[in-house]
C-alpha cells in the first residue's frame, strides 16, 4: 500500500444513540440493519455478513480527517473487530458537498472495487486524490496490482457515474453533516436495533468505547 505523511487534525464528535424495536432482520442485497436501508450490491466490504455490529462509512477522498483515520485508526479496528467476525464494514464514498462527485477519484474507486482491489489501493486513492484529473487516472493506473486496460474501460462505462451518484445520494439519505460519518449498527437477538452515528475521525479509543459498549448490550 502506498502511504505518505499528513497533519493530525482535532475534531468534534457527536453520539447520538437510538433504541428502536423492529422486527428480525435479514442480510439481503439492501441491508435493513441501519436506519435507512444500504444497498450493499458492489459496495466495497469487509467482514462476516452474520457479524454483530454492522458498520456504514461514508467518506471522501478529498476529506484529509477520513484519510487520517485510514491510516492511524482503520488498521488496528480492521485486526481486533473486523477479522475477529465482530463487525462488518461497509464503505460508501461520498460527502456532503454533492460537487464532489463529479471528481475523477470517485469513478476511479469504483473501478478499483471492480478490479477486487479496493482495500489494498485505499491509502494509495487517498494520497492522489488532489492530483490534477489528466494525470490522476495515469498515477493509479501505474499500481502493480491493476490491470491499466480493464481501468481504462471502466472509466469510460457510463453505469459507473451513475453508481457514484448513487453514493451521494445515499449520503443525502442518511443525513450525514461531513465526513467521516460512521453510522454503527446491531441488532439484538429480540429484534432490538441499537444505532450510534459517530461523526468526526474519533481516535482509537473512541471507537473501542463505542464498539466494546454495543458488544456488551444482550
Amino acid at each position: 500500500m502506498m502511504r505518505s505523511i499528513f497533519s493530525t487534525f482535532d475534531f468534534s464528535a457527536a453520539l447520538v444513540l437510538l433504541l428502536l424495536v423492529q422486527g428480525t432482520a435479514m442480510l439481503r442485497a439492501t441491508d435493513g440493519r441501519v436506519g435507512v436501508p444500504v444497498e450493499l450490491t458492489d459496495r466495497p466490504s469487509l467482514g462476516s455478513n452474520t457479524a454483530t455490529i454492522l458498520v456504514v462509512e461514508i467518506s471522501s477522498f478529498k476529506c484529509v480527517q477520513c484519510r487520517n483515520f485510514h491510516e492511524k485508526v482503520f488498521p488496528t479496528l480492521r485486526k481486533d473487530y473486523i477479522e475477529t467476525g465482530k463487525v462488518q464494514w461497509v464503505a460508501i464514498n461520498a460527502s456532503d458537498d454533492e460537487s464532489e462527485q463529479y471528481g475523477n477519484i470517485f469513478a476511479i474507486a469504483r473501478c478499483v472495487h471492480r478490479q477486487g482491489k479496493y482495500w489494498e489501493m485505499l491509502d494509495g486513492l487517498f494520497s492522489v486524490s488532489h492530483r490534477a484529473p489528466s494525470v490522476l487516472e495515469a498515477m493509479v493506473a501505474k499500481s502493480p496490482l491493476l490491470d491499466p486496460g480493464k481501468l481504462e474501460i471502466c472509466l469510460q462505462d457510463r453505469t459507473v457515474r451513475t453508481a457514484v451518484a448513487g453514493d451521494f445520494a445515499h449520503a443525502a439519505r442518511l443525513k450525514i453533516r461531513g465526513t467521516p460519518t460512521f453510522v454503527v449498527s446491531k441488532w439484538s437477538a429480540t429484534g432490538q436495533r441499537t444505532e450510534v452515528t459517530i461523526a468526526g475521525a474519533q481516535s482509537l479509543e473512541y471507537f473501542r468505547r463505542a464498539f466494546d459498549d454495543l458488544l456488551k448490550k444482550p
